[in-house]
């Protein structure tokens, strides 16, 4: 039995690398960070994240959940920080990856429905909507217009 569990565990390992690195399949999310072999997973409709550690079998690291999150519509990684920004129709949450701590939430401006996480070109992380972008700035409770001159009181 254990090495039918460890065979299986191998062929998920491998149908993961197969996927692309930032794929959406039938309403879930997979994310592949090849050099800290951590992949993340959002099933379709939910709101949770699962990250897995990779590097030697399968390993769980944390599961990322918000109360007032809904469907995740993307992830990103900040390798660095090992912060893990999760986008969903309620905002943009950010978590550690490790323990999976809400580290800060951004709701989406009135109005406004969220569709994408991308990079700039100075390697900053953007929330788009449509052709705009959206950034949450500390202190902040709800995303900017990218480049907005904001001042808080």
């Amino acid at each position: 039995m254990p090495r039918l569990f460890a065979s299986l565990l191998c062929v998920f390992a491998v149908a993961l690398f197969a996927v692309p690195v930032a794929a959406v399949g039938k309403g879930g999310v997979e994310f592949y960070a090849a050099d800290l072999k951590w992949v993340l997973l959002a099933a379709p409709g939910s709101g949770a994240v699962q990250v897995l550690d990779v590097s030697r079998g399968v390993t769980p690291l944390a599961t990322l959940r918000s109360a007032q999150r809904g469907k995740v519509l993307a992830v990103h990684l900040q390798r660095a920080s090992r912060r893990v920004w999760v986008l969903a129709d309620s905002g943009l949450d950010v978590h550690d990856g490790f323990n999976g701590h809400l580290l800060g939430h951004w709701a989406p401006p009135q109005g406004v429905r969220l569709e994408r996480l991308a990079t700039n070109g100075a390697g900053q992380l953007e929330v788009w909507s449509a052709v705009r972008p959206y950034e949450a700035l500390v202190g902040a409770a709800v995303l900017v217009p990218a480049g907005a001159r904001v001042t808080m009181r």
